[in-house]
């Protein structure tokens, strides 16, 4: 029973240290991905973030060390509890609040969730099931090293730029963060899977891990994950990423472990399709969450109220040190203008040809005849 309590600690821990994560990603300057030294200097200078990273280390302990004995998809129930606390903390700590479709998607995650443990052929129980794997290489085949890992880094890298991109403008809409979610749960899934391998390996008597990729694995998959988790948590929800993160990398490490470290497949064609069908569905879920927030209506501007007039200046006098203010004479009315000269009327021309009135040659003005 030391297992199965090992696996919900360890999802318990991830929790606390995503709420702390978010809790120093708000109180932070804006991260950035394309500036990884400066997102790292910000966050590592960061108490809280770095408590965070403590509980999420240990965490990912805990839960490669149910995974010695425990089957993976029995151990995946253990998510359910830890969505409750999930979403109690994401209501009420940071005010979050689920639309129908993205509860619609929370209940194909849980659904997800039972058919993975539904699957595990030849036990009486999910969480009484001792799995045996065979023995494991110190170097894996590179090309199921690579299988693993390329399309998990080339997978963010496609979704922010084609899919989830950030926009800006009038007609900009504000993400969910899927593409964190799916991002930093795939980096995590493969820092998870090679953690595991590091302890199937000490427990098969290989106590250098050093000697093998999966630590350097393990590091590299982990930072980038962490990295780009700690930047979706500043500008997105923390239920949806963490949601989304955790169906991804629990789905990646179900995959990945079958094929480097020998996971056993159910052989019963029922259990096989329940296995299958799990997968399917978090893959479900994650298409299921939208995309973007919804527009709420943009709360009316405060009109401005004219600032009152400033105190008028008082000069020092001997005995009270200001002279009292004395109101402003209004201007007296001076005489009015005089009317404008009229300009001389034009000249007329008489049927004789004489002109009565004055004629102007070269600016001066001469008598007419």
């Amino acid at each position: 029973m030391t297992a199965p309590l090992l696996a919900c600690a360890a999802q318990v821990l991830f929790v606390v240290a995503f709420v702390l994560f978010k809790s120093a990603a708000r109180s932070l300057p804006t991260l950035s991905a394309r500036r990884p030294l400066q997102t790292t200097g910000r966050v590592a200078r960061s108490p809280g973030w770095v408590l965070g990273l403590i509980i999420l280390l240990s965490g990912f302990t805990m839960a490669d060390l149910a995974l010695l004995t425990l089957p993976i998809a029995s151990a995946l129930p253990a998510y359910a509890g830890s969505l409750v606390v999930l979403l109690v903390i994401g209501a009420v700590r940071f005010g979050e609040r689920l639309t129908r479709r993205e509860w619609f998607a929370m209940a194909i995650v849980v659904a997800a969730m039972a058919t993975a443990a539904l699957s595990v052929a030849g036990a009486p129980g999910p969480w009484t099931e001792t799995v045996e794997r065979p023995r494991l290489a110190t170097v894996p085949p590179l090309w199921a090293i690579a299988l693993v890992v390329v399309p998990s880094l080339f997978l963010p890298l496609w979704m922010f730029m084609l899919r989830d991109r950030v926009t800006t403008g009038r007609h900009a809409r504000a993400i969910t963060g899927i593409a964190y979610g799916i991002g930093a749960g795939a980096m995590l899934g493969v820092a998870e899977t090679f953690g595991l391998g590091m302890e199937l390996l000490y427990k098969q008597g290989h106590h250098n891990p050093f000697t093998t990729p999966h630590v350097y694995l393990f590091v590299l998959a982990g930072l980038l994950g962490i990295g780009l988790l700690s930047i979706g948590l500043q500008r997105c929800r923390l239920t949806i990423l963490v949601t989304v993160l955790t169906v991804t990398a629990k789905a990646h490490i179900l995959v990945s472990a079958t094929l480097l470290f020998g996971e056993p497949w159910p052989h019963d064609r029922t259990m096989a399709m329940l296995r299958g069908g799990s997968v399917l569905l978090a893959g479900l879920a994650v298409l299921t969450f939208p995309r973007h927030e919804l527009r709420r209506a943009d709360p009316p501007r405060p009109t401005r109220e004219p600032a009152p007039d400033p105190e008028p200046a008082r000069r020092p006098t001997r005995r009270t040190g200001t002279y009292p203010v004395m109101p402003l004479a209004a201007p007296t009315p001076g005489p009015a203008p005089e009317p404008a000269p009229e300009p001389p009327a034009a000249e007329e021309q008489r049927r004789d040809g004489s002109y009565v009135g004055r004629r102007r040659r070269d600016h001066k003005t001469v008598p007419t005849t």
